[in-house]
């Protein structure tokens, strides 16, 4: 796993294209050395399911608070195209209503 997730300055960590089958962009968490301690294996995995979703943007993004939800990872940010990408409702929250 860590082959596949690199420090790219201070304050990201980027999740190369090959870590999950089928990513179409990269991923790239906000998080500083110490907080990086305290990362969740299942936030960083859901980063990376992410950015395998039809007309994603650029990269699967996460906030330095990233931990784990319902299949999109809390704190996490990702932008889709407006004719071939999806609304994700784990990407707005289920308790917004």
């Amino acid at each position: 796993m860590e082959r596949e997730i690199k420090r790219i300055d201070e304050c990201r960590l980027e999740i190369s294209q090959g870590f999950v089958r089928g990513m179409r962009v990269k991923g790239i968490i906000y998080v500083d050395r110490i907080l990086e301690r305290f990362l969740e294996e299942g936030s960083v995995r859901q980063v990376a399911n992410v950015a395998t979703l039809p007309g994603i943007q650029k990269a699967s993004l996460a906030m330095p608070d990233v931990h784990t939800g319902y299949g999109f990872a809390i704190g996490g940010v990702a932008a889709f195209d407006t004719r071939e990408g999806i609304v994700s409702p784990g990407g707005v929250g289920y308790d917004i209503n």
